[in-house]
């Protein structure tokens, strides 16, 4: 009876791991995938065409003209995006130099499946942030196809894994000059409070960077990861099942546990 407990146990340990190695495996393995490498002195493909988020379609000539801000993200993000967006906005009141004319922004989702509707909406969130009126081409929001997201990426070094309906990726601010040469990579800081910080001063040497096409890497390079679990369609299915099938199994080997109790010597 006792090496029937202790193989019931055994079998609820190896049930009990195998669902936990469900929800991350696929989370290490995708993590060697994900990184920056830095593409200093690297020009952007400024052929690419994205839509802004009024729908209209534009090539990343005619938004990069002057030292522009790279910032990719996704609009649905629950990760680090959104509170990357809001430490821009931030420091966008802070710095001495105005967005639609000394630099420009461009936030660029990495989902083709986002939607100009859905850029205008985080746009209008992000305005409203900010403690300076800027002119609406000082930061624009754009969605793309799964083709021109990967050139740019590519030609960027932003390198990113779609998993279960989200994203891995790093944050990161990547400055180009007006012809789109990249001269610096700036990641965030952080805070006492583990929140994201961008140092006006750090900003603005960017900035300025850009401004003279000067190529630097002195900036630090420790990269915050997002991961955002959300499945959906076929994996949302997939990942139900493995998950429900689990903790039934959990359940049974549990009762069974409680009820085989071993007979005591008389």
């Amino acid at each position: 009876m006792k090496n029937h407990l202790r193989i019931i146990k055994l079998t609820f340990f190896i049930i009990l791991f195998a669902v936990i190695s469900s929800f991350n495996s696929t989370t290490y393995a995708d993590y060697k995938e994900v990184k920056v490498i830095k593409h200093l002195g690297n020009k952007l493909p400024l052929d690419l065409i994205f839509e802004n988020s009024r729908g209209e379609k534009v090539k990343l000539s005619e938004l990069i003209n002057k030292p522009t801000i790279i910032d990719f993200c996704y609009y649905r993000c629950s990760g680090i995006c959104t509170p990357l967006m809001t430490e821009i906005a931030d420091v966008i009141g802070k710095v001495k130099y105005n967005p639609g004319k000394d630099y420009d922004i461009l936030s660029i989702s990495i989902d083709q499946n986002e939607t100009p509707e859905m850029a205008a909406q985080k746009k209008h969130a992000m305005i409203g942030l900010i403690n300076r009126n800027i002119p609406d081409s000082g930061w624009v929001f754009l969605t793309g196809d799964s083709t021109n997201i990967y050139k740019l990426t590519e030609a960027a070094g932003f390198h990113f894994k779609r998993t279960y309906g989200g994203f891995l990726h790093k944050g990161v601010l990547i400055f180009v000059d007006k012809t789109g040469k990249i001269v610096q990579y700036l990641s965030p800081g952080y805070t006492q409070k583990g929140d994201f910080q961008i140092l006006p001063s750090r900003f603005e040497v960017a900035i300025e960077g850009a401004q003279t096409g000067e190529i630097s890497s002195t900036i630090e390079s420790v990269l915050k990861t997002c991961y955002t679990f959300i499945p959906k369609g076929k994996d949302a299915l997939v990942f139900g099942l493995i998950l429900f099938t689990g903790l039934v199994a959990i359940v049974i080997v549990l009762i069974i546990i409680k009820r085989v109790k071993p007979r005591r010597n008389v």
